[in-house]
C-alpha cells in the first residue's frame, strides 16, 4: 500500500446519496476500505483494514446518518470492520449481519479450494475476465449471470420495504463483476472499484430495479431470477455446496418448495433431499455428519439436520427412482421443481410445466387435484399459505376438485 496516496470516498457514492430518493429501499453493495497489502501466494483473507481505512469508513458513516436502515458484511474481517465503522460514524444503533453471498466464499464461488486453483492459474485479471464476460464456469465456481442476478435478487430481498439505505460490504470481484453482469458492461481493470466504492440498486415505481455504477444508470426486469433450468440448476448448486458439498458419493434429488427462494429473494425454510435407494440414503447421512451436520429430533417422515444455517431433511423413505416420479407425487405444482445429483458430478434440473404456468399466472396450482390424499387438509394449508408468500391467487377451480375428491 502506497504511502503517497491521498484516499478519499467516491464521487460515485456520494452523489447518488444525495439525489436518490428517501422514500424507498435503496440497496448499496459497496466494496470495503483501504486494507492493508495482500498476499501474493493466498487468498488474504485475514488483511484488516488501515487506520485511514477505519476513518474514511467512519466518515462515511456519519454523511449517511439517520438514513442507515441496516449492515450487512461479507465474514471477511475487513469487510466487517467497514460495515462497523459505518455503523459508529452513523450514530445509528444495529448490528452487522454476516452474508456468504458477499465472501468467503461469495456468490461466484461454490467451492473455495478448488476456485482458489483459478486464481493460481489465470491471475486476477484473468479471472475476472471470464466472471465479467465469459461464457465458461470454471471449476469450482458458479454461472456468473446467474450468480449475479442472484445476488440482487436476494439482497433487495433483505432490504425489504423499509425506506432509506441498506449497505452490503463486499468485494472488488463481486462487484465489478455483478455490474459488468447486469449492466452488459465487460468493464477491464480500469471500472473496478475503489475502496468504499459501489453499486447503488432501488425499485422504480414500476417495479423495475434501477442500478447505478459509476456513469452508468439502467433499468433492470423486476424479477431477476427466474424458474427456468438455468437458474434452478444454480440455485441447487449453490445450496448442495453449502451443506453437504458437491462430490458427494450419492445419487439424490433436490426437490420441493425450497425453489421458492428463486421468486422471493428469501432463504429456503429447509432442503428435501430424496435418495432413490437405501445405499444412497445411507451415503447422503455419512456425507452430512461427515460436513459437521447436526442431526436435530426428526419426525415421522424424515431424518432432520442443520448445517451451514440451513435444515436440510433426508425422508425415510428411498424412493422413487427417477426425478420425474419424485416431482410427479407432490401435491403442489410450484414444490414439482428438483434437480438431480449424481456422483459424477453432474447435475440436471427438472421442471413440471404446471409450475411454469403457477408462476406466469401467478397462481397456486395443484398437480393431481382430483386425486384423494392422506392428509388434505395439510395440501390446503400449504396452497394458501404459498398464496400468502408469493402474492399469488389460490386455483379455485383446482381447489373445488380437490375438496370433492378428499370429501372436505
Amino acid at each position: 500500500m502506497s504511502d503517497d496516496i491521498i484516499w478519499r470516498i467516491p464521487p460515485s457514492v456520494l452523489r447518488p446519496l444525495t439525489e436518490l430518493p428517501q422514500d424507498r429501499p435503496i440497496v448499496l453493495l459497496l466494496r470495503h476500505s483501504v486494507r492493508y497489502d495482500l498476499p501474493s501466494d493466498a487468498p488474504g483473507n485475514e488483511v484488516t483494514l488501515t487506520e485511514t481505512g477505519r476513518a474514511l469508513a467512519n466518515n462515511l458513516g456519519a454523511i449517511i446518518g439517520s438514513r442507515l436502515r441496516s449492515l450487512h458484511a461479507s465474514p471477511v474481517p475487513r469487510c466487517i470492520e467497514t460495515a462497523d465503522e459505518i455503523r459508529n460514524g452513523s450514530g445509528v444503533n444495529g448490528t452487522v449481519t454476516q452474508n456468504h453471498l458477499l465472501g468467503d466464499p461469495g456468490v461466484f464461488v461454490l467451492d473455495g479450494p478448488t476456485a482458489w486453483k483459478n486464481w493460481q492459474e489465470l491471475g486476477h485479471e484473468g479471472v475476472m475476465a471470464k466472471l465479467e464476460s465469459g461464457t465458461e464456469i470454471l471449476p469450482g465456481m458458479a454461472d456468473p449471470d446467474a450468480a449475479a442476478r442472484f445476488l440482487i435478487h436476494s439482497v433487495l430481498a433483505q432490504a425489504g420495504n423499509e425506506a432509506g439505505l441498506h449497505i452490503f460490504v463486499s468485494h472488488d470481484s463481486v462487484i465489478a463483476a455483478t455490474a459488468s453482469r447486469l449492466l452488459g458492461h465487460p468493464n477491464g481493470s480500469a471500472d473496478w472499484p475503489w475502496y468504499l466504492e459501489g453499486a447503488f440498486f432501488l425499485r422504480n415505481k414500476d417495479g423495475s430495479i434501477r442500478c447505478l455504477y459509476r456513469d452508468w444508470d439502467e433499468c433492470l426486469p423486476s424479477q431477476l431470477c427466474r424458474i427456468d433450468e438455468k437458474d434452478v440448476t444454480e440455485f441447487a448448486r449453490r445450496e448442495i455446496s453449502l451443506t453437504i458439498g458437491l462430490n458427494s458419493p450419492a445419487r439424490f434429488f433436490l426437490a420441493g418448495g425450497a425453489f421458492k427462494t428463486l421468486l422471493t429473494g428469501h432463504p429456503p425454510r429447509d432442503l428435501d433431499l430424496w435418495a432413490p435407494t437405501p445405499k444412497d440414503r445411507s451415503l447422503l447421512i455419512e456425507t452430512l455428519l461427515n460436513k459437521g451436520a447436526r442431526r436435530l429430533p426428526g419426525h415421522q417422515f424424515a431424518d432432520t439436520f442443520e448445517i451451514a444455517g440451513r435444515i436440510v431433511e433426508v425422508p425415510l423413505k428411498a424412493e422413487p427412482s427417477s426425478i420425474d416420479q419424485r416431482l410427479d407425487r407432490f401435491d403442489l405444482a410450484l414444490s414439482a421443481i428438483g434437480v438431480e445429483f449424481r456422483p459424477d458430478g453432474e447435475c440436471h434440473a427438472q421442471i413440471n410445466p404446471l409450475a411454469l404456468e403457477s408462476v406466469r399466472n401467478r397462481q397456486v396450482r395443484l398437480l393431481n387435484p382430483e386425486s384423494p390424499k392422506v392428509f388434505p387438509e395439510i395440501t390446503l394449508d400449504r396452497m394458501y399459505r404459498y398464496a400468502a408468500e408469493l402474492g399469488y391467487t389460490v386455483s379455485a377451480e383446482d381447489e373445488s376438485a380437490f375438496r370433492i375428491a378428499n370429501q372436505l
